[in-house]
């Protein structure tokens, strides 16, 4: 009985409930409210009249606005984009230049007075033909004395040094060892290997005629006198020597020994001259005291019984005499 009550009354309050909503405007007051909350101010504020919803906010924060100031134009943007570029390559360039100075290590008091010209020979694997040159700045004014100096692997750590060497070399003498020095300009073949004469020399203009006999590598210049200028044609020589050895000597090519072309009628006196004259040893003896007589050039050999340097890649280093760098090659 009870339950049959308390539903009758919740019934009433239902029926109640909705005729006061048809009284105070029904659906017509809720379709109004709705509009209002479409047109809700551009703060995003979501209200019926001043009703807020509890999740929003006072007021909608929606970030910077941008716009076509110079801080955000495309010209600005290249900029910064062309100023991180030159950082980026000024940044390279030190490193570069650290590597550099770490490879050359510390400098020498002769820096920039005697260099290393290139790689030479540095790639070949046999120690008599391996090689790299030298050269000294003709802004020296006074000769550089080598000798003593050394040429070290920074990679492997092998170090020679240079040696002595004849300013007027013979063949078949005790040669008087003296040191290096070089003069402005002076250039320099250093072999790995052994000297094909025995000792380290300054070259001159006959050396041209240790080619014929011995392997160079390089092979020395060929700029010996003519052998004509051994014998010139005057009333002595014909006396001496005859018409022939005059014609012979014309033909004669320079810096060789002329053995393969003697001929029957040569005689015996202008066989005899030719053979002592034309020769290494005959050519210093005859040409030693010509002005331009030695050059501005030097062999030396470290004689290594095996190659010295790598033949990939290597960074080698001239060294004075106190370990200090005058020069380094990178290859």
């Amino acid at each position: 009985m009870i339950v049959r009550i308390l539903i009758w009354l919740g019934v009433f309050i239902v029926i109640s409930l909705f005729v006061l909503w048809i009284v105070s405007g029904g659906i017509g007051k809720t379709i109004g409210k709705v509009k209002t909350f479409a047109d809700s101010p551009e703060d995003g504020t979501s209200m019926f009249g001043s009703f807020r919803l509890p999740w929003q906010p006072e007021s909608f924060n929606f970030g910077p606005e941008f716009s076509d100031s110079a801080d955000y134009s495309y010209e600005n943007v290249q900029t910064v984009e062309q100023e991180l570029a030159s950082l980026q390559k000024e940044y390279e360039h030190l490193e570069d230049a650290t590597r550099a100075a770490l490879d050359f290590g510390t400098p020498s008091p002769f820096r920039d007075m005697v260099h290393i010209d290139g790689t030479g020979e540095t790639l070949e694997t046999k120690p008599d033909v391996e090689h790299l040159r030298l050269v000294a700045s003709w802004n020296n004014t006074v000769p550089v004395d080598i000798t003593g100096w050394s040429l070290q692997s920074a990679v492997t750590g092998v170090r020679v040094h240079i040696p002595r060497g004849a300013y007027d070399f013979r063949m078949g003498f005790v040669n008087e060892q003296k040191n290096i020095q070089l003069n402005a300009g002076a250039s320099v073949i250093i072999t790995s290997g052994g000297s094909p004469v025995g000792t380290s020399f300054r070259e001159n203009t006959c050396s041209g005629y240790l080619n014929q006999f011995q392997s160079f590598s390089p092979p020395l210049p060929e700029h010996c006198p003519y052998p004509s200028e051994a014998v010139p044609l005057s009333a002595e020589n014909l006396n001496l020597y005859g018409d022939a050895c005059i014609d012979v000597a014309r033909t004669l090519p320079t810096c060789e020994a002329p053995l393969s072309y003697f001929t029957p009628e040569l005689s015996l006196s202008c066989r005899t001259f030719l053979a002592n004259t034309l020769s290494y040893n005959g050519c210093v003896e005859m040409y030693r005291y010509r002005a331009n007589f030695t050059e501005n050039s030097w062999r030396i050999y470290l004689n290594s019984p095996r190659e010295l340097w790598r033949n990939t890649h290597d960074v080698i280093r001239l060294l004075d005499a106190g370990g200090r760098t005058v020069d380094a090659l990178t290859y």
